[in-house]
């Protein structure tokens, strides 16, 4: 994997996230003028840029550089990510959980390519369950949000 892989996943991410984010904000929100439709817009940029920088350019950053030959540190990685992204519904509405599951995955991956020399699957796995249970959480809240109109668990 070469050095870049981390800001391009993570631009992905955060044009994913400003694209979807605010083109549904806009189209489940009246129109009340141009002043909210910038101050949502910009909301949505500084917490995608702040949850996406925080998440790809510090934690998948460190965990995809050379670790010792005992260590596997995107197994790590992608425990420490599986782990914020079942915490980050606690500021669910900056959609902090989507933002996170791609980290999950792309450190689980390359956590099992490095496996059967490094160890560490079985924290691998835990990371990708997390991440997999914090990504259908976040399936079914927004495919009831969008059947009902509001959100489930009073959110």
């Amino acid at each position: 994997m070469d050095a870049l892989t981390w800001l391009r996943w993570g631009a992905a991410v955060l044009a994913a996230d400003i694209i979807a984010h605010y083109a549904l904000t806009t189209i489940s929100n009246d129109w009340e003028g141009w002043g909210v439709f910038f101050e949502g817009f910009i909301f949505i940029l500084v917490t995608g840029v702040v949850i996406v920088s925080l998440t790809f350019g510090l934690l998948v950053r460190w965990a995809l550089k050379s670790s010792s030959p005992m260590g596997n540190r995107p197994a790590a990685g992608a425990l420490v990510a599986g782990i914020a992204s079942v915490l980050a519904y606690g500021i669910y509405f900056t959609w902090a959980p989507a933002l996170i599951v791609p980290a999950v995955y792309l450190l689980s991956r390359e956590a099992l390519r490095a496996a059967p020399e490094r160890g560490g699957r079985r924290t691998a796995l835990a990371g990708a369950a997390l991440g997999g249970l914090s990504a259908s959480l976040w399936i079914y809240i927004m495919s009831f949000a969008a059947i009902t109109g509001d959100f489930p668990f009073g959110l």
